[in-house]
């Protein structure tokens, strides 16, 4: 009975807080169309989970979308593609939201130029509303509260169906983004050799291993103080913190708990999947890079929508010294040609959801 009730008092003290997920119960008392509509949009994927996104309403019917620059990943995407990347999902969120609620939306990209020197000095896009009839057609912006990082190994007897394959491809819909998918078990086996590489790569690099630990939110007090980053929770994660093994020390230890235990989950997820896609681009501008993001999660709802799970694998794709070579063997493999740009890397298959992320609160990111 002691161990039952230890067991249960454990499990609540250290499930993840309800105050970090509120977001995904959607924009509640919020009354303000663009509040609401950004409610909906900062549910969106990104890089390390860390949000990089700011939303100035200053301007009357008008969102001016800026990159947070203080929160890049300047270790494993050092020019900020990934990031970039991010903003597009935000954006493309925020516009099927805003259409689902009865707003029209007028998006420029870029409107000021991009200055490369500093990111977020001007907006990555701004969006004006205009007041619409409600539109949902592909019933994309239905499935955002539902979204989730599946981010769990997948059922590794279950391939992807020709059906959902082909649904995948139907929600790309900008001609400059190209969708492929691994159809044959051969290049699949050949793909999930690639991401393996890839992930033992980072973990193996130090500077890049560390980046991903300095945002490890282990427990529910770091995880409720920060809203952000790559949460770890659960019983598992408590012992393992009680015996000093979740410190930034100890998971820096090559040969640590910490580091083999991430690489080994890190391994069941990729053993299990049986389905491997990627979207490109023909150029690498920061414009391709938006439109790269506002398909990817279009993608990634559609999948909810359609009962299957897709998870990125982006590893391969960072730009750093040590994941070069590998990189190039990658895109050998696919048949990209030398101006061709892999924007995304990802997984796909069938697994149950599993539970939301963190996510900041709106006025984290709102400036009025």
């Amino acid at each position: 009975m002691v161990a039952a009730t230890a067991s249960i008092g454990l499990n609540r003290c250290y499930r993840m807080p309800e105050a970090a997920i509120t977001g995904w119960a959607g924009p509640g008392a919020e009354t303000e169309p663009r509040r609401r509509a950004l409610s909906f949009a900062l549910l969106a994927p990104n890089p390390h989970n860390r949000q990089q996104w700011i939303a100035d309403i200053g301007t009357p019917e008008i969102i001016r979308l800026f990159v947070d620059t203080t929160r890049m990943l300047p270790m494993t995407d050092p020019p900020g593609r990934q990031v970039t990347i991010g903003c597009g999902c935000f954006l493309e969120t925020l516009v099927l939201a805003a259409n689902a609620e009865g707003w029209a939306t007028e998006v420029v990209s870029w409107p000021e130029g991009v200055d490369e020197a500093n990111l977020g000095a001007r907006p990555f896009a701004t969006v004006r509303f205009a007041k619409s009839e409600p539109r949902d057609p592909d019933g994309l912006a239905a499935q955002i509260l539902k979204r989730r990082s599946f981010k769990v190994p997948f059922d590794p007897a279950r391939a992807l169906s020709a059906v959902h394959q082909d649904g995948l491809a139907g929600v790309v819909t900008d001609p400059e983004v190209r969708l492929t998918l691994a159809r044959d078990a051969e290049m699949v086996a050949a793909l999930r050799g690639i991401a393996t590489k890839a992930f033992r790569i980072e973990v193996d690099t130090d500077r890049t291993f560390r980046e991903s630990v300095e945002l490890m939110r282990v427990g529910a007090e770091e995880i409720s103080k920060h809203r952000d980053g790559l949460e770890l929770h659960g019983p598992f994660y408590w012992w393992l913190k009680q015996f000093g093994m979740l410190s930034p020390e100890a998971q820096m230890e090559r040969g640590g708990v910490a580091r083999e235990t991430g690489m080994a989950l890190l391994d069941d997820d990729a053993a299990s999947t049986r389905g491997f896609a990627w979207i490109s681009t023909e150029t690498n501008t920061r414009e391709m890079q938006l439109k790269a993001g506002r398909s990817y999660v279009r993608m990634n709802l559609a999948a909810l929508r359609d009962g299957f799970a897709m998870a990125p694998w982006s590893q391969v794709l960072q730009e750093y010294p040590e994941m070069a070579a590998l990189q190039a063997e990658f895109k050998s493999l696919i048949g990209a040609g030398p101006q061709t740009t892999v924007q995304m890397f990802f997984r796909l298959g069938y697994a149950d959801a599993p539970g939301p992320t963190p996510r900041r609160a709106l006025d984290e990111i709102v400036r009025a």
